[in-house]
């Protein structure tokens, strides 16, 4: 259950239209039953020329203005989720209660509460651990920088980064999606990346791609957003359809989102479980 567990955290690290989708940290679920078709898999990005640069650059910059600009971008430094996921399982969907927290540029705490207990992960450049009901594990170095490479995908906090030259912005052509005619970003910085498709009406991402490195090897995780609405003049989507691997696997529906709303420091403070107590001593003569 714990690799499940993490996987669920990973894919719903601030899912909005603020945040990037997340990592698949266990195998892939089986084929749901229904013959809808899924997302495709993430294709291989071309090495970027200097005209998809140059192209790239413009529709970034494009992006961050539908945001309202990039100093306004800056203003935001955590960002709060709640919302309610359903995930495939061997076992049938599992539904649950999560709540998300991050802090600019490097900090995420998961929160899930699911048929079988509450649990969090959290991650910050010092480490990275999972808490259970009953202890504490450190996660291994892998994840971790997996959690702070979905922070570094954020696209809020990238468009802050517009003119960090660290990052790197690439067109890559158009693709429709259903009845858009998108225009397709690859996004680069600081060895996090993802495949932007955007809605040139809006500039408002439609779907997202990238390839996440879990103990399991690589997975592809393409998202699908909808049902924006507005949070502190910023667009969230409130819904998302989750791919692994081409299957769709997961479904967040949010149900709230803060900007700015402040984050307990103590939040991101790996916990000391008290130590359980000796059994006691069987007494001396004692009937068996």
């Amino acid at each position: 259950m714990r690799v499940r567990l993490s996987r669920v955290l990973l894919v719903l690290a601030a899912a909005t239209a603020l945040v990037a989708r997340a990592a698949a940290q266990a195998p892939p679920a089986p084929p749901p039953t229904a013959a809808a078709p899924a997302p495709t898999p993430v294709p291989p990005k071309p090495t970027p020329t200097a005209e998809s640069l140059k192209e790239g650059k413009a529709l970034f910059a494009k992006f961050v203005q539908a945001l309202g600009g990039a100093e306004k971008a800056r203003k935001v430094h955590d960002v709060w989720t709640r919302g309610l996921v359903t995930a495939k399982t061997p076992e049938g969907d599992m539904s649950m209660d999560v709540q998300t927290s991050m802090v600019f540029p490097d900090k995420i705490s998961q929160q899930v509460d699911a048929p079988f207990g509450r649990m969090a992960m959290v991650a910050t450049p010092s480490g990275a651990f999972i808490v259970g009901p009953n202890a504490v594990q450190d996660l291994p170095p892998g994840m971790k920088e997996e959690l702070l490479r979905q922070v570094r995908r954020i696209p809020l906090l990238l468009a802050q980064k517009i003119d960090d030259p660290k990052l790197v912005t690439a067109a890559a052509g158009r693709e429709q999606i259903g009845d858009v005619p998108t225009r397709v970003l690859d996004v680069s910085y600081e060895g996090a990346s993802v495949r932007w498709y955007l809605d040139p009406s809006s500039y408002r991402i439609v779907r997202s791609a990238h390839t996440s490195v879990g103990p399991q090897g690589e997975a592809q995780i393409v998202s699908d957003y909808s049902d924006y609405k507005i949070v502190d003049g910023y667009p969230v989507a409130f819904h998302l359809e989750v791919a692994t691997n081409g299957q769709k696997d997961q479904t967040l529906a949010l149900e709230e989102c803060k900007i700015n709303p402040g984050v307990e420091p103590k939040l991101f403070e790996k916990p000391v479980m008290p130590t359980p107590a000796p059994a006691a001593a069987p007494t001396p003569g004692a009937a068996k």
